[in-house]
């Protein structure tokens, strides 16, 4: 634990800038998490176009809910950094729920690899976003390096998970459908 905080406390002690504090705040709420990844996903979800990049996420995020929020950070039960270091002087809110995994970097890893897996570029796009979330929770003193590591992965398996329900649904959906298209067809009218 003595190196996670040796990075918490260089990140506070040479990256922190008045400049950088500002966009740190500015991208640390949850609900902007939420905004920027789940409304867009719902929104995908009734286009016709891109309603399987939605599953995707809706389904790894599903995934990751349940695994971080309600199963890791019960169990583990991890105190925050800012918790046992008090010098530190937080520039956020602090948050009420253990620390391990990082629920915002998990999010958003999750996320990104939904939608590399539909669109490389996407999703390239979305792990450089990732990336920013994770270093944020680090440089928030909201989370140890281990949180965050370990948050990324899970987010990553999650969307991995989430991919292969909706392979596997939609293809029996699919089939279903077909056959019941195919019966409509070949039954003789009366």
């Amino acid at each position: 634990m003595e190196w996670e905080f040796y990075i918490l406390d260089s990140i506070q002690n040479k990256l922190r800038m008045p400049w950088s504090d500002v966009i740190m705040q500015i991208i640390a709420p949850f609900w902007l998490l939420i905004i920027m990844i789940a409304l867009p996903a719902f929104i995908l979800l009734v286009t016709k176009k891109h309603a399987r990049l939605g599953r995707l996420i809706a389904a790894g995020a599903a995934v990751n809910s349940i695994s971080c929020v309600l199963i890791l950070k019960p169990i583990v039960s991890r105190i925050r950094p800012y918790e046992l270091n008090s010098t530190v002087s937080l520039i956020v809110p602090p948050e009420m729920d253990a620390c391990f995994p990082s629920g915002h970097t998990s999010f958003a890893f999750c996320a990104a690899t939904a939608c590399f897996l539909y669109n490389r570029k996407l999703g390239l796009v979305m792990y450089a976003y990732a990336l920013l979330i994770a270093f944020s929770r680090l440089y928030l003193y909201m989370h140890y390096p281990t949180d965050v590591i370990c948050g990324a992965l899970l987010g990553i398996i999650a969307a991995l998970i989430g991919y292969l329900i909706e392979k596997i649904l939609f293809e029996r959906l699919n089939a279903n459908q077909k056959k019941i298209t195919a019966s409509v067809i070949t039954e003789p009218d009366n």
